[in-house]
């Protein structure tokens, strides 16, 4: 998914985000406090969605995505799937589509598996083979 059109879907799916959020919050209102730890890390709505995205397209393993943004593993799958959702409110065909591609059976595992990927992709980019 080029870079310009993960822009656009993140901007699309903030205002789902605040509505949840807010009514999230409403839910809570009145209820005591005490006590209350939701026990996940904060993580601002552009990498919700990103985790969102590479754990639906199986491009990458969570516990790798949480090593490379240098986050809980834990908490970046507890907002990914909370945001998952999300992704049903993309209303762009070209977002629609980028998103409903085939999911990968093995995904990187590594920091090597995944660097591994990258030079296959690239090499298939120069190659003209793509």
């Amino acid at each position: 998914m080029p870079r310009e059109l993960f822009d656009r879907l993140v901007e699309e799916l903030e205002p789902c985000r605040r509505v949840l959020a807010e009514a999230e919050r409403e839910k809570r209102k009145g209820l005591n406090r005490r006590g209350y730890n939701p026990g996940f890390g904060f993580l601002d709505h552009r990498h919700r969605v990103l985790a969102a995205v590479l754990n639906r397209r199986n491009t990458v393993t969570l516990t790798l995505t949480a090593r490379l943004l240098g986050r809980d593993r834990n908490t970046l799958s507890y907002h990914a799937h909370r945001t998952m959702p999300l992704l049903a409110f993309a209303a762009a065909p070209d977002i629609t589509a980028a998103l409903t591609q085939p999911r990968r059976t093995h995904p990187p595992r590594t920091i090597d598996a995944l660097q591994d990927v990258i030079a296959d992709y690239e090499s298939n980019i120069k190659s003209g083979s793509s």
